[in-house]
């Protein structure tokens, strides 16, 4: 390490004195996020949207309300299923949450307890959709914990969940109150993401111009192995996006008052991030021969993954088949893991995949560049 951190540094240095390195990784994500952020802001209304609610006349099924309404972020009306779905047709209100006529059921053949109903998927309904499904979730649990599925447990079980509901929310789950900081968050990841990958790929195809004016030959002749020199150049390529995204996560609290979720989840996932991008920075200067070639396939690659993965709108809302390919991308991947984490939802499943994911993503890029990279 005593050799590798000196290159790391020296070469970390050599890229920030670039003024164009600056602009990339710091001044155009800021600003991109900003101007979406500040659109989002000034779009979102004071008033609550409005959601009905539906379900059968009965005391479970109250409670069961109670707790989707503990929310205080939407305005709840209950209703019949008819006039639910009238009222959403007629833009009356963001959506309508139908409950199944029988919980008991619905779980043991494995249907879905709730059913949303809504015109078109928009920010508002992504955030209902997954605080609803938290509900779900929270059903099934008081479901399974009461004994012979007793309706006096499950009610006291919903009834102690309601009642503490909407602290979980206002503090993790929707993380605002009138405003749009959630939103701008993961604006501001996504741009993150995207300008990191500009930004370091362009960081690795320096060992390209490195390689035509002597450097890295002359490197390669000091008393460093191989190793140590592409380990100093890889560390500081990770160093490099780890200050990029602290930088704009310190900004957006102080504009936007932003907040990032728990840490003990949300560095190691950006440090998984991080080296997925610089393994793809790595097999972007492995493949090509000269940093022109670099550049233009890099763009090509970066601006269409990014648009397939998220980055500039919810993969949500567009069709099925695009949301298909969208997982053969990492960057759909990325955004997943930072949704749950931001959210607070802290989804295990969704964390699970995404780790894995791009923990396999980030081998096969550092497998091919390693293979291909030649030192002569």
């Amino acid at each position: 390490m005593r050799k590798v951190l000196p290159i790391a540094f020296l070469h970390l240095k050599t890229l920030f004195k670039t003024p164009s390195a600056i602009i990339l990784m710091f001044v155009m994500p800021i600003f991109f996020s900003i101007i979406f952020g500040g659109i989002g802001s000034e779009g979102a209304s004071g008033d609550k949207p409005v959601v009905m609610m539906a379900a059968k006349n009965d005391e479970s099924y109250s409670r069961i309300l109670d707790l989707v309404s503990s929310n205080r972020q939407y305005i709840w009306l209950k209703t019949d299923e008819k006039q639910a779905r009238e009222a959403v047709e007629n833009q009356e209100a963001i959506a309508a949450v139908l409950i199944a006529d029988s919980i008991v059921q619905s779980h043991e053949q494995k249907k879905p307890l709730f059913q949303i109903v809504v015109q078109r998927k928009t920010q508002e309904y992504l955030a209902l959709s997954s605080y609803v499904e938290g509900v779900g979730r929270t059903v099934i649990q008081a479901l399974e914990m009461a004994p012979g599925q007793d309706p006096e447990p499950f009610n006291a079980i919903l009834e102690k969940a309601s009642a503490r509901e909407p602290v979980d929310i206002s503090s993790k789950v929707i993380q605002k109150e009138k405003s749009t900081t959630g939103s701008v968050g993961m604006l501001a990841i996504g741009f993150t993401i995207m300008f990191m990958m500009f930004g370091i790929s362009g960081a690795a195809s320096t060992i390209l111009d490195e390689k035509v004016g002597g450097t890295w030959q002359r490197l390669l002749t000091s008393p460093t192995t191989k190793a140590q020199v592409m380990t100093g150049y890889l560390f500081s390529y990770f160093l490099m996006g780890a200050i990029q995204l602290t930088v704009l996560m310190i900004v957006m609290f102080v504009i936007y008052g932003s907040m990032w979720g728990n840490l003990f989840y949300f560095i190691p996932f950006a440090a998984l991030v991080i080296i997925t991008i610089v393994g793809f920075g790595l097999m972007m200067a492995s493949i090509v021969k000269t940093r022109q070639q670099a550049s233009a396939l890099s763009a090509v690659l970066i601006v269409s993954t990014c648009m397939l993965g998220g980055v500039y709108w919810p993969i949500e809302i567009v069709p099925e088949f695009m949301q298909q390919i969208a997982k053969v991308v990492p960057q759909s991947w990325m955004i997943t893991g930072f949704r749950e984490i931001v959210s607070g939802s802290l989804y295990f499943p969704a964390l699970r995949n995404s780790t894995a994911v791009l923990l396999v993503s980030s081998i096969l890029f550092f497998t091919i560049g390693l293979k291909r990279m030649k030192y002569e």
